[in-house]
């Protein structure tokens, strides 16, 4: 069995006990077209993923790459997406509408829908955080977006047995002297699978890390037009 296999197969197994997914890394490191190739692999024939243009809008082009040779599946795959909404939010306010229809039944889920993924989910949370200059209004929007809408989608997946893919943007954390997804303070109270994609400077060497627990494994990838290559 190939490592890619093998990987799949892994995260497959994790997959039917938990739903939830954390893919993070630096700008380039490939967190999109992860999420892109684990959800493609892994949709089988009628099932749907809901990708949400957060802030940054779906890759079509990449999905396209990734199957040229294969176009009759590649056809199937592009039908299995419902991307919403047309384009990425201009505001957290557009976000924060949209993400609490997604749980008060205000939005119409595909029949079979296994996966959500948004793209990313740190972006507008982090620029809004950022106009504000006192402590506890800092607090009140993140235990605001916590507690009234990420929690609820967290929530209405566990019950839906739907399988919610984050997208973190990352910041380096001077006193752990380490990179970490942004806001990790906000996203460590979910059990779910991490994902940490990095890449070594200037030798473009790239490692994937999956955490799970206290369960760590760590795999070297790279990026080819198919998908992704580890060992």
């Amino acid at each position: 069995m190939l490592v890619q296999d093998r990987i799949l197969a892994e995260i497959e197994a994790v997959l039917q006990k938990i739903t939830i997914v954390n893919i993070s890394g630096e700008s380039g490191t490939g967190k999109t077209s992860f999420a892109l190739y684990l959800v493609s692999q892994l949709l089988q024939n009628e099932e749907y993923c809901i990708w949400i243009n957060a802030s940054e809008p779906f890759p079509k082009r990449r999905l396209e790459i990734m199957y040229k040779n294969h176009q009759r599946q590649l056809k199937e795959k592009l039908s299995q997406f419902f991307v919403a909404p047309s384009k990425v939010f201009p505001t957290i306010d557009d976000q924060s509408t949209f993400l609490r229809d997604l749980y008060s039944n205000g939005f119409p889920f595909p029949p079979s829908t296994r996966f959500i993924v948004i793209d990313n989910i740190s972006h507008h949370l982090r620029f809004s955080v950022s106009q504000l200059n006192e402590i506890n209004k800092r607090i009140l929007l993140l235990d605001n977006f916590y507690n009234s809408e990420l929690l609820p989608l967290i929530l209405h997946c566990s019950r839906e047995k739907i399988v919610l893919i984050l997208i973190h943007e990352v910041s380096f954390n001077v006193k752990l002297q380490k990179t970490i997804p942004f806001f990790h303070t906000l996203y460590k109270r979910m059990k779910g699978l991490n994902i940490f994609l990095k890449q070594f400077k200037p030798t473009k060497k790239r490692v994937m890390e999956l955490a799970l627990g206290d369960q760590m494994k760590s795999y070297k990838f790279k990026i080819k037009g198919s998908g992704f290559e580890f060992w």
